[in-house]
């Protein structure tokens, strides 16, 4: 099966959970690196799963909030919260000493340092509380839209029969972490790329309730580079190194240093903790890749290959969901059958089956196509939308897409009753990459070419890359699937028959947004 990889140029790294979908979705009803801030290298990296966010860092003028409300992961990995995990180091660019005495719930700049002012953070910190109902309402539509956009670019720049894969609210929670740094022009662009309402308010704490919604985990983590300094020198007293190292003199930062209202403001919202990059590119990597390996349950063994060039700040999110089907499928009843392609001989796939399978289905006549809706445990739902016309391949019916008829699509068939249904539906594992700054380039020509992001660190930032990797496995127990972002900154008798390719959106019924979102092109 042809795997279709995006490489996009994002000054930013945000590991993403690579999802691997191996097709064998057919619903049948007739039995015919986020942000890599340039910077030098710096301690060894302390164990690198999330651990219970304590209070978040003070900046001064800036009042400590709470924390996200931790949730636990399916296999008991910790999410935003868990406390097997040491103290992260304390960005010495940031904070010239990171206070831990008491509670450590404050953190001070050292009397006599300077912070170059940042247009913005005279503004006092988003205190909007518990988001509302209307503003988690918001978000959600806004992450329909986005999913919808972000997916007509990766479908223009692919080959028409090219499988295709990603996590819409993976790749937002990576860019909205990166939002909360970015000013001017560029907050207003990245805002409007991720399709945010003018002025809405509690967009990152509502954002971080839907990616905690009931049957996800989420989890995200940064990783720096303190700055440039002599080889075997310390980073301020919270500092974690590996066993046996001796600390050697203090070191003294000449370029990136992550602002305190900016790490404050990550672990308020996201339960992301800062820890250092040590310099060797082997430990490094391997850390980075096993902290997606655990936040994915596994399902991800690894997101980086290789580092980006000098990294100074990398911004990781991951995401993990695994769910039964409502209606359990039985293994006995799939059987090879034939699943047509445009201009290729049918190829005969493993298909599940049943004669009478509850499922939500309706048929769109301007559109001129079939939506089904099959239930999962956990408040989920597979939803394929297939085209009803002759076999052609699915660009007639990616183009129709609006974000107001997707997501009219999609809610009508979150309302749809299941009815019993001849069903016929590929086993899939689906597994595919992605640079996402490309196609965020393709949407907002030059966002992160000159990007404004002195919310995030002193000194000069710029996103140079960002990779998402997604996999997704259906078979008769149901679905698992797991997305890791990284951003590096860097200075209708009912039929529903899918034996034919079909767009599919792994849609949260309680949220009401998508998950996951790709299409079939070639099981």
């Amino acid at each position: 099966m042809p795997t279709k990889t995006l490489w996009l140029p994002l000054a930013w790294l945000v590991a993403t959970a690579t999802v691997t979908v191996t097709p064998v979705l057919t619903l049948e009803a007739s039995p015919s690196w986020m942000t890599l801030l340039r910077e030098s290298p710096t301690p060894p990296v302390p164990p690198v799963l999330p651990a219970r966010t304590p209070a978040p860092l003070q900046d001064v003028g800036t009042t400590v909030l709470p924390v996200p409300t931790p949730s636990t992961h399916p296999e008991g990995l910790p999410g935003w919260g868990a406390t097997d995990a040491p103290s992260p180091t304390a960005p010495e660019g940031a904070l010239e000493e990171l206070d831990t005495s008491a509670n450590g719930t404050t953190a001070v700049p050292t009397p006599g340092t300077s912070v170059p002012p940042c247009p913005g953070d005279e503004e006092p910190t988003d205190t909007c509380g518990e988001p509302t109902g209307e503003q988690r309402a918001a978000v959600a539509e806004a992450l329909v839209t986005f999913a919808l956009r972000f997916y007509q670019r990766m479908a223009e720049a692919a080959q028409p029969d090219a499988n295709l894969l990603f996590s819409p609210i993976n790749v937002a929670v990576g860019l909205s972490h990166l939002l909360l740094g970015a000013r001017g022009e560029t907050q207003e662009r990245l805002a409007a790329l991720l399709a945010y309402p003018q002025g809405l308010r509690c967009v990152h704490g509502a954002l971080q309730q839907l990616a905690s919604a009931p049957g996800l985990f989420s989890a995200a983590q940064i990783f720096h580079h303190p700055g440039e300094a002599g080889t075997g020198c310390r980073w301020g007293a919270a500092a974690r190194w590996a066993p046996g190292v001796t600390p050697g003199p203090p070191c003294h930062s000449t370029e990136l240093q992550l602002r305190p209202r900016f790490l404050n403001d990550s672990l308020r919202f996201y339960g992301a903790r800062p820890y250092a990059l040590s310099g060797n590119e082997s430990l490094d990597l391997q850390r980075i890749n096993a902290w997606v390996r655990e936040a994915s349950n596994g399902l991800l063994p690894s997101l980086l290959s290789t580092l980006p060039p000098e990294p100074s700040l990398l911004l990781l999110s991951a995401v993990h969901l695994r769910a039964a089907w409502r209606t359990p499928l039985d293994r006995k009843k799939t059987v090879l059958l034939p699943f047509l392609r445009p201009g290729h001989r049918p190829r005969k796939v493993p298909t599940m089956t049943s004669a009478k399978y509850p499922v939500a289905s309706f048929t769109d006549p301007r559109l001129q196509v079939q939506v089904g809706r099959l239930e999962l445990n956990g408040g989920l739902s597979l939803v394929v939308l297939m085209p009803r016309g002759p076999l052609e391949p699915l660009e007639t019916l990616e183009r129709a897409l609006d974000p107001a008829t997707f997501l009219a699509l999609l809610r009508r068939a979150a309302r749809t009753p299941p009815r019993a249904t001849a069903l016929s539906l590929p086993r899939l594992r689906l597994d595919l990459a992605l640079d996402v700054v490309t196609l965020v380039h393709d949407m907002d020509f030059g966002l992160f070419l000159d990007a404004e992001l002195c919310g995030l660190a002193r000194g000069p930032a710029a996103v140079d890359t960002a990779r998402h990797r997604a996999v997704l496995a259906l078979d008769e127990a149901g679905v698992e699937a797991a997305a890791a972002m990284a951003t590096s900154v860097a200075r209708s008798a009912l039929v529903l028959e899918a034996l034919r390719p079909f767009l599919f959106v792994l849609w949260h019924n309680t949220g009401d947004f998508p998950v996951f979102m790709g299409r079939l092109s070639d099981p």
